[in-house]
């Protein structure tokens, strides 16, 4: 076996240049062999310790073995920043993200067979770089694409719901609904993991983080939820029930009432904590007045 016709059974770096020292990957048991195209030593041993039947066959082959540019040229894969690079990794995130596939898949041998010869110049990203970057930056896009169509909104309900999964972990989900070019839009805003109880104060806390962080706190024209108590309290007028009218007070007394709870409302305002109008789901209503219906 040439020194020349070694490097058939290694992956040359793209940026391989004459006389410079580099990593060469071997193809049949992934080593990384150092060395250059001047002193190939290194790859030779490798084959004769760890390949030696490859080595024999190819030592008796008398076919003209492929040059060194040919083994470059085969190596050869599209650049992280080329345009067909980009298009199959944007495919790939979109692929895996909207079937719900485990990260795993890149490191599956069938799939990545499957990618060689879809085309044999796309480097399959990494688990971790798509667990820790590319995932995170196809976030943050699909958010900013989703927070510039909400500001075209004129208006936005909300369905809100919070659930725990059978590991008893809980979940926050809520949707937006809104016209838009004379069409009705459904769109997902969160679903997110919900740490601690589920009281009142962190339902509550949690979804003005949500729509803070989407700018529509100010556009909200009305919020669905179920019947849990803890959903009805969080969305409940604040100070409300310190203002209840006894029938028999006098008008003097309920304009006093009156007068204080248009102050304590100014008050919210300027906190931005005057919440829309609050609805519950029809369907949870019509389901427990049935209950207690046949149970009474």
């Amino acid at each position: 076996m040439s020194s020349k016709s070694v490097l058939e059974h290694f992956t040359v770096p793209d940026d391989f240049q004459n006389g410079n020292t580099f990593k060469g990957k071997c193809m049949h048991c992934g080593t990384l062999i150092s060395g250059s195209y001047k002193v190939t030593s290194n790859f030779v041993t490798h084959m004769k310790r760890k390949h030696r039947d490859l080595y024999i066959l190819h030592s008796e082959n008398k076919e003209i073995q492929p040059t060194l540019t040919q083994c470059i040229k085969k190596s050869v894969k599209y650049s992280p920043s080329d345009p067909k690079q980009l298009e199959m990794t944007n495919a790939l995130i979109m692929f895996i993200a909207g079937d719900l596939l485990p990260l795993s898949i890149v490191e599956s041998e069938e799939f990545k067979n499957l990618m060689e010869k879809a085309d044999t110049k796309y480097q399959v990203p990494s688990r971790k770089h798509l667990s820790s970057k590319l995932l995170h930056e196809k976030s943050v896009e699909i958010k900013n694409n989703l927070v510039n169509t909400l500001k075209r909104a004129e208006s936005v309900c909300l369905t809100i719901d919070l659930w725990s999964s059978r590991q008893m972990r809980g979940f926050l989900g809520i949707t937006g609904h809104f016209i838009l070019d004379w069409a009705m839009k459904s769109v997902m805003i969160c679903c997110k993991r919900f740490k601690g109880r589920h009281t009142a104060e962190s339902i509550r806390s949690e979804y003005e983080e949500v729509v803070t962080s989407f700018e529509i706190g100010f556009k909200i024209a009305a919020i669905v939820s179920d019947n849990a108590s803890n959903m009805v309290k969080a969305f409940s007028i604040p100070g409300f029930d310190d203002f209840k009218v006894d029938h028999e007070s006098s008008d003097e007394e309920i304009d006093d009432v009156d007068k204080e709870i248009e102050d304590d409302q100014s008050d919210d305002l300027h906190l931005s904590d005057c919440l829309p109008k609050h609805s519950r789901c029809f369907a949870h209503t019509l389901q427990f007045y049935s209950s207690h219906i046949c149970t009474s």
